[in-house]
Protein backbone atom coordinates (compact mmCIF):
# COMPACT_ATOMS: atom_id res chain seq x y z
CA UNK A 1 0.00 0.00 0.00
CA UNK A 2 1.15 3.44 -1.01
CA UNK A 3 0.81 6.65 0.10
CA UNK A 4 1.25 10.32 -1.97
CA UNK A 5 1.79 13.89 -1.34
CA UNK A 6 1.48 16.29 -4.05
CA UNK A 7 4.37 18.72 -5.03
CA UNK A 8 3.26 21.51 -7.03
CA UNK A 9 4.97 23.88 -9.40
CA UNK A 10 7.71 26.29 -7.43
CA UNK A 11 5.50 29.10 -8.67
CA UNK A 12 2.60 28.02 -6.11
CA UNK A 13 2.02 29.12 -2.68
CA UNK A 14 2.00 26.09 -1.24
CA UNK A 15 5.05 24.34 -3.36
CA UNK A 16 7.32 22.71 -0.82
CA UNK A 17 10.49 21.71 -2.66
CA UNK A 18 11.01 18.11 -3.00
CA UNK A 19 14.45 17.91 -2.84
CA UNK A 20 14.26 18.95 0.53
CA UNK A 21 11.94 16.05 1.44
CA UNK A 22 14.34 13.79 -0.60
CA UNK A 23 17.10 14.78 1.54
CA UNK A 24 15.67 15.22 5.07
CA UNK A 25 12.57 12.82 5.08
CA UNK A 26 8.81 13.91 4.54
CA UNK A 27 7.34 15.45 7.78
CA UNK A 28 5.03 18.47 8.55
CA UNK A 29 8.65 20.88 7.67
CA UNK A 30 9.29 19.53 4.35
CA UNK A 31 5.81 18.99 3.12
CA UNK A 32 3.34 21.08 0.97
CA UNK A 33 0.69 23.13 2.47
CA UNK A 34 -2.20 21.83 0.72
CA UNK A 35 -3.87 19.23 2.90
CA UNK A 36 -6.60 19.87 5.35
CA UNK A 37 -5.69 19.22 8.97
CA UNK A 38 -9.36 20.02 11.09
CA UNK A 39 -7.14 19.09 14.56
CA UNK A 40 -5.11 22.84 13.98
CA UNK A 41 -8.32 24.44 13.42
CA UNK A 42 -8.63 25.22 16.70
CA UNK A 43 -5.70 23.37 19.36
CA UNK A 44 -7.65 24.53 22.38
CA UNK A 45 -10.46 22.59 21.13
CA UNK A 46 -8.48 20.02 20.00
CA UNK A 47 -7.09 19.21 23.18
CA UNK A 48 -10.05 20.12 25.24
CA UNK A 49 -12.73 17.55 23.57
CA UNK A 50 -9.25 14.59 23.28
CA UNK A 51 -10.92 11.25 23.55
CA UNK A 52 -8.88 9.15 26.38
CA UNK A 53 -8.45 6.81 24.35
CA UNK A 54 -6.32 8.92 21.75
CA UNK A 55 -2.81 7.82 21.54
CA UNK A 56 -0.38 10.22 22.96
CA UNK A 57 1.44 10.45 19.25
CA UNK A 58 -1.33 11.94 17.81
CA UNK A 59 -0.03 15.78 17.62
CA UNK A 60 -1.54 17.66 14.48
CA UNK A 61 0.67 20.20 14.75
CA UNK A 62 3.28 17.51 13.24
CA UNK A 63 0.69 15.44 11.06
CA UNK A 64 0.93 16.20 6.97
CA UNK A 65 -1.61 15.14 4.92
CA UNK A 66 -1.15 12.34 2.16
CA UNK A 67 -3.75 11.14 -0.54
CA UNK A 68 -4.38 7.08 -1.33
CA UNK A 69 -3.66 7.53 -4.74
CA UNK A 70 -1.63 10.63 -7.20
CA UNK A 71 -3.57 13.84 -7.25
CA UNK A 72 -1.42 15.30 -9.72
CA UNK A 73 1.21 14.88 -12.23
CA UNK A 74 4.02 15.39 -9.36
CA UNK A 75 4.13 14.02 -6.48
CA UNK A 76 6.19 12.30 -3.76
CA UNK A 77 5.09 8.28 -3.42
CA UNK A 78 5.75 6.26 -0.34
CA UNK A 79 4.60 2.69 1.01
CA UNK A 80 2.66 2.39 4.48
CA UNK A 81 5.64 2.05 6.55
CA UNK A 82 3.95 3.49 9.87
CA UNK A 83 0.89 2.36 11.69
CA UNK A 84 0.71 6.06 12.36
CA UNK A 85 -1.90 7.12 9.56
CA UNK A 86 -5.30 8.42 10.74
CA UNK A 87 -8.09 8.95 8.45
CA UNK A 88 -10.65 11.66 9.40
CA UNK A 89 -13.97 12.70 8.15
CA UNK A 90 -12.78 16.15 5.79
CA UNK A 91 -16.34 16.97 5.57
CA UNK A 92 -16.04 17.72 9.23
CA UNK A 93 -12.63 19.66 9.01
CA UNK A 94 -14.67 21.76 6.19
CA UNK A 95 -17.21 22.04 8.37
CA UNK A 96 -14.86 23.45 11.16
CA UNK A 97 -12.95 25.69 8.51
CA UNK A 98 -16.16 27.33 7.49
CA UNK A 99 -16.34 28.89 11.28
CA UNK A 100 -12.44 30.19 10.54
CA UNK A 101 -14.04 31.85 7.71
CA UNK A 102 -17.08 33.21 9.94
CA UNK A 103 -13.68 34.52 12.05
CA UNK A 104 -12.60 36.41 9.30
CA UNK A 105 -16.19 37.63 7.71
CA UNK A 106 -16.88 38.78 11.06
CA UNK A 107 -14.10 41.20 11.10
CA UNK A 108 -14.80 42.60 7.67
CA UNK A 109 -18.52 42.96 7.73
CA UNK A 110 -19.05 42.93 11.33
CA UNK A 111 -21.65 39.86 10.64
CA UNK A 112 -21.52 36.68 12.17
CA UNK A 113 -23.12 32.74 11.07
CA UNK A 114 -22.44 33.66 7.42
CA UNK A 115 -20.87 30.40 6.70
CA UNK A 116 -21.81 28.70 10.13
CA UNK A 117 -25.73 29.15 9.74
CA UNK A 118 -26.83 25.35 10.62
CA UNK A 119 -24.31 24.05 11.27
CA UNK A 120 -23.47 22.31 14.80
CA UNK A 121 -21.46 24.25 17.39
CA UNK A 122 -17.29 24.47 16.90
CA UNK A 123 -17.47 21.66 19.96
CA UNK A 124 -20.20 19.19 18.49
CA UNK A 125 -18.07 19.52 15.66
CA UNK A 126 -14.33 18.81 17.14
CA UNK A 127 -16.25 15.75 18.93
CA UNK A 128 -17.44 14.09 15.56
CA UNK A 129 -14.12 14.73 14.16
CA UNK A 130 -12.70 12.77 17.01
CA UNK A 131 -15.16 10.30 16.03
CA UNK A 132 -14.41 10.19 12.62
CA UNK A 133 -10.97 9.07 13.29
CA UNK A 134 -9.57 5.43 12.09
CA UNK A 135 -6.94 3.87 11.13
CA UNK A 136 -5.99 3.45 7.30
CA UNK A 137 -6.67 -0.45 7.20
CA UNK A 138 -9.41 0.57 8.57
CA UNK A 139 -10.66 3.00 6.15
CA UNK A 140 -9.66 1.08 3.34
CA UNK A 141 -11.92 -1.99 4.48
CA UNK A 142 -15.14 0.16 4.94
CA UNK A 143 -14.80 3.44 2.94
CA UNK A 144 -17.04 5.37 5.39
CA UNK A 145 -16.22 8.88 3.61
CA UNK A 146 -15.99 10.09 0.00
CA UNK A 147 -13.88 12.75 1.11
CA UNK A 148 -11.20 11.01 3.28
CA UNK A 149 -8.53 13.34 5.66
CA UNK A 150 -5.46 11.48 5.41
CA UNK A 151 -3.12 12.25 8.06
CA UNK A 152 0.78 11.09 8.84
CA UNK A 153 1.19 11.34 12.25
CA UNK A 154 5.70 10.82 11.67
CA UNK A 155 8.33 11.33 9.56
CA UNK A 156 8.66 9.11 6.73
CA UNK A 157 12.74 8.35 6.30
CA UNK A 158 14.04 9.44 2.84
CA UNK A 159 14.69 6.32 1.67
CA UNK A 160 11.11 5.29 1.30
CA UNK A 161 10.51 8.30 -0.92
CA UNK A 162 10.05 8.27 -4.71
CA UNK A 163 9.83 11.15 -6.48
CA UNK A 164 7.18 10.97 -9.68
Amino acid sequence: MYLYHIVFEQDDDRYADPQIALNKGLSNNTAARFYSNGGRLFPELTALTRPLYAEQWIDFSMAFGADFGPVSEHYLKFPMVTEKVLVFNREISSDLFAYVEDEYMKGETGEEGYFTKGLPSKEDLMKQYWESMMVADEYLKRKPYKHPEILVFETIEKHFLEYI
